[in-house]
């Protein structure tokens, strides 16, 4: 203040007092008016930095918030995209394993089938066997029960063979007839071997009908596990082709993701820019806005009072 005046003082001297104190006091007018103007300044300033730190830090908490959310969507589609994956190459996998499945059955199917039809054929066999053996005993033990097998036409070798055997036939003929009493002694002991022929006849068929069983059963069941392993693989084919159309919608998904983190990363990047010049133009003036503020009006008030006291003062 002291200075002030002793400004002033200097100014009304050199110029002359009345001349003086009108330029003086037209220079305090004209102070107050700037530093109002300054302090306007300060104001819109102030308004702007507080308005513009609080839009950006919002902008900077909402595209945080939204890096948040797409990277807790990137993580959820990677997950899906891997466990969709997982599930296709299962299966796959399981196709796989039944095909092989498949073809093992199919194999073993076909060996039961072929050994099927060698056993009933042996056993056939067997119990033809076993029927001729019984039937020529018959014809030895039991002629009246004896069935003769089918007349066939003789060569012409084997009717020279015949007629140059028949004398030998009717020499021993006598002899046979002799030997046919001791026979019929014997008819009694036959009725048990033939009794054990029929046994095992018996057997024979028992064992193909329960043979045949088996392998009907076989077969049902064979043919049931086909129908349910291609229906099986029916229903694995069209989960591949759903869980594909899902992983493909799922990973346009993560596409579409990691493309907004690219795009909310950038946003970040320019926001942290922006605040950076927005600290660097404001911080100065609103960490000493009330200083600068005090520091006026009280440069004003003094103006005014050095006014008034140039008003009021009589120079001589």
């Amino acid at each position: 203040m002291n200075l002030l005046l002793y400004t002033l003082n200097s100014k009304l001297k050199s110029k002359g007092k009345a001349q003086g104190l009108e330029s003086v006091v037209k220079m305090i007018d004209d102070m107050v008016v700037l530093l109002g103007k300054d302090q306007a300044d300060d104001d819109k300033s102030k308004t702007f930095c507080e308005d513009e730190l609080e839009r950006t830090t919002d902008e900077q908490k909402a595209a945080t918030d939204k890096k948040a959310q797409v990277e807790a969507e990137i993580s959820e589609a990677t997950d899906a995209v891997a466990a969709l994956a997982d599930a296709i190459a299962g299966l796959k996998q399981d196709i796989v394993d039944l095909d092989k499945a498949v073809a093992q059955a199919t194999e073993q199917r076909k060996a039961e089938h072929e050994e099927f039809n060698a056993s009933q054929q042996l056993n056939t066999a067997a119990s033809q066997l076993v029927e001729k053996a019984k039937n020529r005993m018959q014809k030895f033990y039991n002629p009246t029960l004896y069935k003769a097998a089918p007349k066939t036409e003789n060569t012409m070798e084997e009717k020279i063979i015949q007629a140059g055997t028949f004398a030998q036939v009717h020499v021993h003929r006598s002899m046979d007839e002799e030997a046919n009493f001791g026979t019929y002694q014997k008819s009694e002991k036959s009725a048990g071997v033939i009794g054990l022929m029929d046994m095992m006849v018996q057997e024979i068929a028992t064992d193909m009908k329960d043979a045949a069983y088996e392998e009907k059963t076989s077969q049902a069941d064979y043919a049931k596990l086909m129908q349910e392993s291609e229906e099986s693989r029916a229903a694995n084919s069209k989960g591949i082709v759903t869980k594909n159309a899902s992983k493909a919608a799922v990973e346009g998904k993560l596409d579409a993701a990691k493309d907004a983190q690219t795009a909310v990363n950038t946003d970040l990047d320019l926001i942290a820019a922006t605040l950076g010049d927005l600290h660097m133009q404001c911080d100065f003036l609103l960490q000493n806005y009330g200083l600068r503020q005090e520091a006026r009006t009280n440069e004003i008030e003094s103006l005014k009072n050095a006014k008034a006291i140039l008003s009021g003062a009589n120079f001589r």
